[in-house]
């Protein structure tokens, strides 16, 4: 008796996925948008320590683009944790911030 009460007091989902692959298709563009994100910035990164090396990427730039560079890391650590945590409409605006920030220091880099 109890137990139906309890499962009266739950709201059905908001969506039923219309089969297991649609879950699993959402999952995996989910994982690929954020090893795009961080391969990115991995690559952003090495470019930027490559400039500071060679000595091309110096002074108030370089400083912009500390800044910029942790920025950019403190957004793809908060891509992984929405991600960890399973929440997607937090994971995709994390996502695109994160890839925003990436880009930000990508362009400082740049020049």
């Amino acid at each position: 008796m109890f137990a139906l009460l309890a499962l009266a007091a739950c709201a059905p989902p908001a969506t039923i996925p219309p089969a297991p692959s649609a879950v699993a298709d959402a999952t995996r563009l989910d994982e690929d948008i954020l090893l795009g994100v961080e391969k990115t910035y991995r690559a952003t990164r090495k470019a930027l320590e490559l400039a500071v090396d060679l000595g091309v990427l110096t002074g108030q730039r370089a400083a912009t683009a500390a800044k910029a560079d942790r920025a950019a890391y403190d957004a793809v650590k908060v891509a992984r944790l929405a991600y960890a945590a399973g929440n997607a409409p937090d994971y995709l605006t994390a996502s695109a911030k994160a890839s925003a920030a990436v880009g930000q220091l990508l362009q400082i880099v740049k020049g």
